[in-house]
């Protein structure tokens, strides 16, 4: 293996580049790979900068190749935008095809299927076979923001963990792109992990009129007041990640503040006085309807009912304000 760096320039996740470029330096390279957490971790990206290292190593002439997507020995599954799931057509007919042909550049042909929990139960299936028996030159990276997959290809692939990154390392990355010290650090609190929040809320100009609208949203809903549900979807569609990530940060905000009426620990400590006339919250229901809603939101790009999510979200933020 070359002395170059593949994942320079990645935002934390170190447990898993460990494994990873212990594979490469040794070349014990697993034929079937799992990256497993949540969205906007960075999975998508190491996933690929492996795949590229994968194959570079044997073709440092196919650089530009793997750039620009037509490496003959890379391929990325992907769902169709018109589509809910990966259909089984994706891998008896696209993937197993092309896989069982001998690489042509490098000495393995990598496989990158993305929001690969969104596999039918037939590509599933279908993949599930490959698995058992992958060519010798295989290498299988599954990306999935849920580990909604089968104990049976869980169990056949090497499953790396990502966990949501820690305020410095957000931080770091804000400063990085030119952001205020003290917004950097304000941002990355509220990004709540998530790197690609973090740059979204950096890129957004109006956030002080964001913030304005989902207290407005989170005053409605603690009325209990049903037609409240609906005006909250209605504000979420318009930006469904910020605002979502603004409405739960006052939710944990209300409940901390209730516990520790400390405003150094909160996001947005301006609205610590309506978070004392809030109803006490209830820890359970609070954490329960917080990791209901994580779920939900990681199904916007998927769903063509987006109007539902929005709904059921505002259900389980009414449910955690009574």
């Amino acid at each position: 293996m070359d002395d170059k760096d593949y994942f320079k320039g990645i935002i934390g996740q170190q447990k898993p580049l460990k494994v990873l470029r212990k594979a490469l330096v040794t070349g014990a390279i697993h034929h079937a790979y799992l990256f497993s957490g949540p969205k906007g971790i960075g999975k998508k990206t190491i996933a690929y900068d492996f795949a590229q290292a994968i194959i570079l190593n044997d073709d440092p002439l196919g650089e530009v190749y793997v750039r620009e997507n037509i490496h003959p020995d890379l391929l990325i599954i992907e769902r169709d935008e018109k589509k809910t799931l990966i259909s089984i057509e994706q891998i008896n007919r696209e993937m197993e095809p092309w896989l069982s042909l001998k690489p042509y550049r490098s000495s393995r042909r990598v496989v990158i299927i993305n929001e690969a929990n969104l596999l039918s139960l037939p590509a599933a299936n279908a993949l599930l076979k490959t698995l058992e028996e992958p060519p010798g030159h295989a290498v299988i990276m599954l990306v999935a923001d849920e580990q909604l997959l089968l104990e049976t290809i869980i169990s056949r692939c090497q499953l790396l963990r990502f966990f949501p990154l820690p305020e410095a390392d957000l931080h770091g990355f804000l400063i990085q792109k030119k952001v205020d010290y003290e917004r950097a650090a304000y941002l990355a609190r509220l990004a709540q992990g998530c790197l690609t929040t973090a740059a979204k809320l950096a890129e957004t100009e109006e956030l002080e009129q964001m913030w304005r609208a989902a207290w407005e949203v989170i005053s409605g809903l603690a009325t209990g007041q049903e037609i409240e549900v609906f005006k909250s979807a209605e504000e979420i569609e318009k930006s469904p990640e910020i605002m979502t990530a603004l409405l739960t940060s006052l939710l944990r905000d209300i409940f901390v503040y209730q516990k520790t009426n400390r405003k150094e620990l909160l996001i947005m400590s301006e609205y610590d006085i309506g978070y004392e006339k809030m109803k006490h919250l209830d820890g359970k229901r609070v954490l329960a309807s917080l990791a209901r809603i994580d779920e939900l939101r990681n199904r916007y790009k998927t769903s063509v009912r987006a109007n539902l999510l929005s709904i059921n979200i505002s259900y389980h933020l009414m449910d955690a304000l009574q």
